[in-house]
């Protein structure tokens, strides 16, 4: 009897078992998963943090955390933002857009950058009010998920998606070039310079000192700060009117300097010289007013058109396309050769000329 019931019992048991296993579904042999995806197998169901999600390729909320608006490049550089996002948003691949401005306030622009993480942008495009105090909060951004870009004053971290920067060495060593040729490498020149310490100034008289060093026979007998401004680069040339009789070029760093140079030149009475402005329109009228005289220029420059390029780098490193971790734009030199093409009369001084804004953009910002 015992023994009957033990076989009756392993025959139920057995016939439990082939039900259960048609009631439970069986894994395809190959799953093809769908792009940007894996396959929901069972080991990686367990494990979803490994998923990668499909990427979506439009719809993108981006930010453009600015520091100042404090010249007409910094306000050109964000039009070229806006020109460049408007696109962007015509076909889709943006649904919307913020800018901040922190008016020079390192304390506002990193609550700026946190109140862009708080509102989930999909990338920031920061032009930075210190290259070292900006870095925690990019970071902090980048370890939500988001894509960072800084540029033109860009953030000292290796901790974001890509940097897009000019040579500003190559802004010296441009100008050292020009002076170096017109005066056949020989003679006594002065340097105007911009604000002492910072990172620019620096940069750009190492620049030039680079090319000199190869020109014993021309002599920097002067030099002086003019903080990039009118008045203090006329003041400064003044003084080393006075102090040197003989000057054959000057070296500036900045077209304003370089205006008030002219200027002190002429009030002295002396020959004007070669000397080195900047692709600023205000320049290059003065230029033009005075090449009667004599007067030749070399006047470095690079676009506004670095914040389009920042956007678009965000832009593509979003849409999973590779990107570079440092993207250097050209340093450009306009001699006479190109003055008539990019020389605007009927636009202000404010303008600057290299760029990659349309003519009625242009002309709503700088129409006189």
């Amino acid at each position: 009897m015992k023994l009957n019931k033990i076989i009756r019992s392993i025959g139920t048991l057995a016939i439990c078992l082939t039900l259960l296993s048609a009631c439970t579904p069986t894994a395809p042999k190959e799953a093809q998963p769908a792009e940007g995806t894996q396959p929901a197998t069972e080991a990686n169901s367990a494990e979803p943090a490994q998923a990668e999600p499909t990427a979506k390729m439009g719809g993108y909320k981006i930010a453009y955390v600015n520091y100042s608006l404090g010249n007409s490049m910094r306000v050109q550089m964000q039009e070229e933002f806006i020109a460049r996002a408007e696109q962007y948003k015509a076909d889709g691949v943006i649904s919307e857009y913020f800018i901040t401005n922190s008016n020079n306030d390192i304390s506002k622009q990193i609550s700026d950058v946190k109140d862009m993480i708080t509102k989930g942008v999909d990338a920031i495009c920061i032009t930075a009010a210190s290259p070292t105090a900006l870095a925690p909060v990019v970071e902090e951004a980048m370890n939500a998920g988001i894509k960072v870009v800084s540029f033109d004053n860009w953030v000292e971290t290796d901790n974001q998606t890509s940097v897009v920067r000019i040579d500003e060495m190559e802004f010296g060593r441009i100008g050292a070039r020009f002076i170096a040729k017109e005066l056949n490498g020989k003679g006594d020149i002065i340097a105007l310079n911009g604000i002492s310490g910072t990172a620019v100034n620096d940069a750009r008289w190492k620049g030039a000192e680079e090319i000199l060093k190869d020109y014993p026979d021309i002599k920097v007998v002067g030099s002086a700060y003019g903080d990039w401004d009118y008045a203090k680069g006329k003041a400064a040339t003044e003084s080393l009117l006075s102090a040197y009789k003989k000057i054959d070029a000057v070296w500036s760093q900045g077209g304003a300097m370089t205006q008030g140079a002219i200027d002190a030149f002429n009030a002295a009475g002396r020959p004007l010289v070669p000397m080195v402005g900047e692709a600023n329109n205000g320049f290059m009228r003065v230029w033009k007013e005075n090449m009667d005289k004599g007067l030749v220029c070399a006047a470095p420059g690079f676009s506004s058109a670095m914040a389009k390029k920042a956007l678009e780098t965000a832009v593509d490193a979003l849409q999973g396309k590779p990107v570079e971790k440092e993207i250097v734009m050209p340093i450009e030199s306009i001699t006479i050769d190109q003055f008539d093409k990019l020389y605007n009369p009927d636009l202000s001084d404010s303008f600057w000329v290299l760029t990659d804004l349309s003519k009625d953009r242009l002309e709503k910002l700088y129409k006189k």
